[in-house]
């Protein structure tokens, strides 16, 4: 990431998004957000997320530009004078709402590792349990998988480790062999638990889907690009269900917005 690209743009959008809610003309409107929708592309790719910043550039940027351009050519292109009084209010509402979700979200943000950080929880393992060390060392370091382990991880509600195997001195990897190992393309074992020695204790983790799918991916799948293997494979129903919501969406509006003779 480069922080000048993404406080100029950021600042940019801040600024279109307090346009497109407080300008009159909806066609003026739904223009700025269009160009709100490139720059959000613009920050995804630059986060390296050059999948998202496709979808929002084709739908967020084009398809939905289009289809609101659409809708105002069947509806009044100026906004109306509101005149109730209880409607008035909504917008001081909405901006307290705003202030305090804002508010939240930095709050949140303390905690966010930093971009990119190959270490982190998401990226990594994430802590479950200590435990004491002595007696089960031993038991590590020759293959052998404790019962006192077994009991703690059954605990805390995971599946219990069957094997594991010692990556360098105080540090394993525990396996455990997944439900789906009738189906031929997935591993009869694989890596499930880090456990590492931090004094007389013993700190049990659990590895991050992202580790098997960095690492397993290509394999299992036999796709060479990361992002193409997820989207895909990995979660093909999920792509497929979100490409019929968006053909769907695309022809509800081309029939509730067509001219009777024309389509």
């Amino acid at each position: 990431m480069i922080p000048s690209i993404d406080i100029a743009l950021l600042s940019i959008i801040v600024v279109l998004a307090i346009v497109a809610i407080t300008v009159k003309d909806l066609l003026a409107a739904t223009m700025v957000l269009g160009v709100y929708s490139f720059l959000m592309a613009m920050v995804w790719v630059e986060m390296h997320s050059v999948d998202v910043g496709f979808t929002e550039a084709a739908v967020g940027a084009g398809a939905t530009t289009a289809f609101l351009i659409a809708a105002l050519s069947r509806t009044a292109r100026h906004e109306k004078e509101v005149t109730d009084k209880k409607t008035k209010r909504l917008p001081a509402v909405a901006l307290v709402f705003i202030i305090l979700l804002g508010v939240i979200f930095v709050y949140i943000a303390e905690d966010i590792p930093a971009f990119g950080d190959s270490d982190s929880a998401p990226n990594k393992y994430v802590k479950l349990f200590s435990m004491d060390a002595d007696e089960i060392e031993n038991d590590l370091n020759q293959g052998i998988v404790p019962e006192k382990l077994i009991g703690r991880v059954k605990e805390a509600g995971f599946q219990a480790p069957t094997g594991v195997i010692n990556l360098r001195n105080g540090e394993w990897d525990a396996f455990i062999i997944p439900e789906e190992t009738t189906q031929h393309f997935y591993p009869k074992e694989q890596k499930y638990y880090f456990i590492k020695k931090e004094g007389d204790k013993l700190d049990v983790y659990r590895y991050s889907l992202i580790v098997r799918w960095v690492e397993e991916g290509k394999r299992e799948t036999e796709v060479v690009n990361m992002v193409t293997y997820g989207l895909a494979d990995y979660r093909s129903y999920d792509t497929l269900g979100e490409t019929a919501v968006i053909f769907t969406a695309g022809v509800s509006v081309i029939l509730l917005l067509r001219r009777r003779g024309k389509l």
